[in-house]
């Protein structure tokens, strides 16, 4: 496997966080479903680039799912498009920013999961969050398990973990 480029309790600390402050939609809940996410993804923050897919970041977002997110979500909230659009670093695509800027790719990966009518689950259960990300993520079409989402997550996750995720 190769080297991770980054380190999950910097991604934590420096993206997860600070984006979802910025947005007013941080929640413990909602910085581990990131940070499971991610773990999960990009296969312990090695990939920005899906092997055999179009997917980009380190969430592993494609393109369609982008478009559709700003088509049928974020067009009907301009509101929450101002938020994601304030993370488009000036002179990028919106492509080039998914797989190049981390606080934007988390920002899209946040506005994705807000999309969704069930609450998130509780911090303190892991199992819920990562049936969560494997229903409302990966679906029920992709390859990815509950139980993988758990384990990519206890592997690659930051340590030691946050003490407001206990």
């Amino acid at each position: 496997m190769p080297t991770p480029q980054t380190d999950a309790n910097q991604f934590l600390g420096g993206v997860i966080m600070p984006v979802l402050v910025g947005l007013g939609m941080n929640s413990p809940s909602a910085e581990k479903l990131l940070m499971m996410t991610a773990c999960h993804e990009s296969m312990g923050f090695c990939y920005r680039v899906q092997l055999s897919g179009p997917a980009l970041s380190y969430f592993q977002i494609e393109p369609n799912t982008l478009d559709d997110l700003y088509r049928n979500y974020l067009s009907y909230r301009p509101g929450r498009q101002a938020q994601l659009d304030a993370y488009l670093p000036g002179g990028m695509t919106r492509l080039e920013a998914l797989e190049a800027d981390d606080a934007y790719a988390c920002a899209a990966a946040r506005m994705i999961y807000a999309r969704v009518a069930e609450a998130l689950p509780d911090v303190r259960d892991d199992m819920a969050l990562a049936d969560y990300a494997k229903r409302y993520w990966n679906t029920a079409l992709g390859k990815a398990t509950t139980e993988k989402y758990l384990a990519d997550f206890h592997t690659y996750g930051p340590n030691p973990a946050p003490s407001n995720w206990a």
